[in-house]
């Protein structure tokens, strides 16, 4: 018999054997927790699907954020279709001076310096009456476009349309797509577009439209998809030609073979032509070819989005943990005995850390994972939907940023492994002994973490107020990152605070009832457990305290700043941009009366300045002579009420100019209005002045004089200028503004002077000067209507009456009441509270759960003594509402900074109602304590309720034998 030995291996080098066995350990020791991770997720689903939600549905709210501003903005070549169809570019109507675009105008543009003239060019023409001309310009086929609007009724209803005048036959793929029928082919023929569908237009037949006060007799020959340039669908209506002609604007669609470069583009910016270039827009050139200016803001933008992904993450990271927290203190409590007999097995610290730390990773990234899904998901499912995609402004192609998705999901994982940091750090001070016989008691609170709380939370406080007040006085930005780590740092402070506010509180407790200060001092001793619920409860309240405390101050700011434009139950009546001529106004007047007999229908006239932007959207190409109107203050030459020298005081840059006060170069409320004698002694009437009816309708005016301001009226009198300025928009040279003044000539004529409140504002119609027609006729002051004023002698009129005035009112036309001002911050107050309601009571709900849990032994002990289950439900109502109502006062306490931050920016920047001028200072504060407190108290109450009425069966008690 013979005996085969083998030489022995040779041993390897020590440091490789070590860190061989080191990582294994390492990979071995997750590896088991993963699994048993695994395992406990579909083990214990309720709890499961508790952290899923917490972490899923932050994840899904800002990812479909992220998607739906991506999928929002038509940018690049996601613009090409909605711009120019097939076409290789579009034009727009021209402006007065050379333009200096980037490489997407949509971003922005601006004009300045001598434009060069346009061949062939019709002056105030149209885009089809100068379709010849940029043709022959650019070397292609024009196409023009314009856009009008129109009216129709549909079942007694008048609708108010916009419309594209385009000849759709000339190769516009993308931009209008027909959906059934044909093209229109000559005037007369229409498209009904899917919105004009969804208004209750009709798909075929004879439509009657008016436009321009002109009715129009159109046949409608199909429906289509029409696409704005921003990628929108607002048309109603596609119609070959303009139903109006001769009004200038629109623009042109460049049709052919050859691309509009880079330097066409700039070649046609000499012209005042804003360039959408299709090859531009999918090949930019590099930056350099753009302006300094250009380079500029397109680096803001990108900085812009850059800074939106960071607090967005940041805010989710904080969030997250908060609100997770309390689920996974249920989960390392629950595992407490089991985590226990494997340290006496001898695991070791690291590997107990593993298996809570792997339950974190599992359910986040399940939950990140799913969240980031379904807000993609819900983004596509939204943006094909039409009607939603629209009221929600998705209207650009399907976008899903790749990146800053990542960077939230990894986020939302790393929120949940930050929140099961905390249990798992604890367990290297576990406590097995005391954890097998049942007795868990937190170790006692640090003064150094309370310390260095209070010192965050002091800091971040007085950050966050600091940064948004020095903003708000600056009016600038960019300091948004500064502000939300000063916010966190303010959070994460208080969460710090906690234990040893729960150990002062359970110190206190000896004069509470038995109840609340058994549950106090449980909080107190089970610090593991009620801080991570407290801390969710807090992070809660605070963002609630938050958003109630800055809502409330900008609601409040609203209501100082609310001026009345008419007398109370008053209608006005604005006409657009049509002109309100003595036909028109008649024709409304006869159709209010059919409506409600014996309404009063007023006009109210302005003073017609010959400006060509009062009757028109587009900018004037051509001089004209501007007419000049204003009240000369005290001390004022009639020339520097139409402009003067730039102020240099600092206290006069606050304010308008002291000789620009009233007129058609007046600065805030500076308006001037004109109506009939009646309408002007039912007003000063209505204010308590009969005694100046007489000389008003003698010649004088009322002059409306703000608190504060300069005096105008003396001794009873005012002097007013009258003047005409000649303006060429083609010049780009500096004027001085009273030395282009032309037949400068002033009056003195008797004034009656009024103080301005809201009450008197609405009376004198938002007007600093009121007078009649006849006055301003007397004068030779140039006036035109600019809207009328409605009242009915048998009281206020109602909402029902306008609504019927408004259905059968002209086109173009709309009305607005005076009511007052109209508060919507009750439907926010209810919406919020219901939100943050539910999450508090989950938050609650779970940590109390918890408590009752451990507490098994403790109630089984105290029904074998008798009590029955009332005491268990007394005991269990007071476990949540304790945790709820310190979670919820320290949130209250902390919710207040932000909340002042956020109002800054909201309400420190204002502007004076009486004058009109801009006005910044302090902010407006607004608490809602009521709302604050009754919320702090009601929430715990329903908490307490619910966690009694959990209490059903009677816990199980185990008879011992002698």
């Amino acid at each position: 018999m013979s005996t085969l030995t083998r030489a022995p291996a040779a041993p390897e080098a020590s440091g490789a054997s070590e860190h061989r066995s080191a990582r294994g350990r390492f990979t071995g020791s997750w590896g088991v927790a993963l699994r048993m991770a695994r395992r406990d997720v579909r083990r214990h689903k309720g709890r499961s699907a508790l952290i899923l939600v917490m972490v899923a549905l932050p994840t899904l709210l800002l990812v479909f954020a992220i998607t739906s501003a991506a999928t929002s903005q038509v940018t690049g070549p996601e613009q090409i279709p909605s711009r120019m169809g097939s076409g290789v570019a579009a034009l727009d109507y021209p402006v007065p001076n050379a333009v200096d675009q980037p490489f997407d105008p949509s971003v922005g543009m601006s004009s300045t310096g001598e434009v060069a003239p346009i061949p062939g060019w019709v002056e105030g023409g149209s885009s089809f009456d100068n379709a010849q001309a940029i043709s022959t310009l650019t070397g292609t086929t024009a196409v023009p476009f314009l856009e009008e609007s129109a009216t129709t009724r549909v079942d007694d209803r008048r609708i108010s349309l916009q419309t594209m005048a385009v000849d759709a036959r000339t190769g516009l793929d993308g931009k209008v797509i027909l959906r059934s029928g044909r093209l229109p082919q000559r005037a007369g023929e229409v498209l009904v577009t899917e919105v004009g569908v969804d208004r209750g237009l009709p798909t075929s037949g004879p439509l009657t439209l008016r436009t321009g006060g002109t009715e129009h007799e159109v046949t409608v020959v199909g429906t289509a998809r029409v696409l704005s340039g921003g990628g929108g669908t607002y048309h109603h209506l596609v119609t070959p030609t303009p139903f109006t002609s001769g009004q200038a604007g629109g623009g042109w669609i460049l049709v052919g073979d050859d691309p509009v470069t880079w330097s066409d583009v700039r070649d046609l910016n000499r012209h005042g032509l804003l360039v959408w270039s299709a090859d531009v827009l999918r090949d930019p050139p590099d930056v350099s070819a753009l302006s300094a200016e250009q380079r500029d803001m397109l680096v803001f933008d990108q900085d812009r989005t850059g800074t939106f992904v960071a607090i967005g993450g940041a805010l989710l990271l904080v969030i997250t943990t908060l609100l997770v927290g309390p689920a996974f203190a249920v989960s390392a409590a629950r595992q407490r005995r089991t985590l226990a007999l494997s340290a006496s097995n001898g695991a070791t610290t690291a590997q107990l850390r593993h298996t809570v730390l792997a339950q974190a990773l599992v359910l986040g990234a399940i939950a990140a994972v799913t969240g980031a899904a379904l807000g993609v998901l819900t983004t596509w499912a939204l943006a094909r939907q039409r009607r939603a995609a629209e009221w929600l402004g998705l209207v650009g192609p399907f976008e899903v940023p790749v990146v800053p998705i990542l960077l939230v999901t990894a986020t939302a994982v790393a929120s949940a492994i930050i929140a099961a940091l905390l249990p798992a750090r604890r367990l290297g001070r576990l406590d097995i002994v005391g954890v097998m016989k049942g007795q868990s008691v937190s170790p006692r609170p640090s003064k150094v973490v309370f310390l260095v709380g209070a010192l965050l939370a002091g800091l971040g406080g007085f950050a966050v107020i600091s940064l948004a007040a020095s903003q708000a006085r600056a009016q600038t930005g960019g300091g948004e990152v500064p502000i939300v780590l000063a916010t966190i740092a303010l959070v994460v402070g208080a969460v710090m605070l906690a234990p040893m506010t729960l150990v002062g509180l359970a110190r206190v407790s000896s004069r509470l009832p038995v109840s609340l200060r058994m549950a106090t001092r449980d909080a107190g001793r089970q610090r593991t457990r009620s801080v991570p619920a407290i801390a969710a409860i807090l992070a809660g309240v605070a963002v609630l305290t938050m958003v109630l405390i800055a809502s409330g101050s900008d609601e409040e700011q609203r209501r100082r700043e609310y001026v009345a434009q008419n007398l109370p139950g008053d209608t006005s009546v604005h006409a657009g941009s049509e002109t309100l001529d003595a036909e028109r106004v008649e024709r409304i007047t006869a159709g209010f009366r059919a409506v409600r007999p014996g309404l009063v229908v007023s006009p109210v006239s302005a003073v017609d300045t010959n400006d060509p932007w009062m009757t028109s959207s587009t900018p004037p190409t051509q001089p004209f002579d501007l007419r000049v109107l204003n009240v000369v203050p005290p001390g004022c030459a009639p020339e520097e009420t139409f402009g003067s020298a730039a102020p240099t005081d600092a206290a006069e840059q606050a304010g308008p100019p002291p000789c620009m006060l009233i007129g058609t170069q007046g600065m805030g409320n500076a308006q001037m209005s004109f109506t009939n004698a009646d309408e002007i002694t039912r007003r000063l009437t209505a204010i308590g002045r009969e005694s100046d009816v007489a000389a008003v309708l003698a010649g004088a005016v009322v002059i409306g004089h703000a608190p504060g301001s300069t005096r105008v009226v003396i001794d009873g009198r005012v002097t007013v200028m009258t003047a005409t300025q000649h303006v060429d928009p083609r010049e780009n040279a500096e004027v001085d503004p009273a030395g282009a003044l032309d037949d400068v000539r002033t009056t003195t004529l008797p004034a009656v002077e009024v103080e301005l409140t809201k009450e008197t504002m609405g009376a004198l119609l938002s007007s600093s000067l009121l007078a009649t027609t006849a006055t301003a006729k007397a004068h030779g002051w140039p006036t035109r209507t600019s809207f009328l004023t409605v009242h009915d002698p048998a009281g206020p009129i109602s909402q029902d009456l306008s609504d019927r005035l408004g259905y059968g009112a002209d086109d173009d036309v709309y009305l607005m009441t005076e009511r007052g001002f109209v508060s919507e911050y009750g439907t926010i107050i209810a919406v919020l509270l219901g939100i943050f309601t539910l999450l508090l009571l989950v938050i609650t709900l779970t940590s109390t759960a918890l408590t009752l849990t451990e507490q098994e032994n403790d109630q089984a002990t105290l029904a074998a003594l008798g009590s029955g289950r009332g005491t268990r439900r007394v005991m269990a109502a007071a476990q949540a509402f304790t945790l709820c109502v310190i979670g919820a006062v320290l949130g209250v306490a902390v919710g207040i900074v932000p909340g002042i931050a956020l109002a800054y920016p909201l309400t420190a920047q204002g502007w004076n109602p009486l004058t009109g001028q801009s006005v910044i200072g302090d902010p407006v504060l607004v608490f809602p304590w009521p709302v604050l407190l009754g919320f702090a108290v009601a929430v715990p109450a329903v908490a307490a309720g619910l966690a009694a009425a959990g209490i059903r069966k009677a816990p199980d008690a185990t008879r011992r034998t002698a």
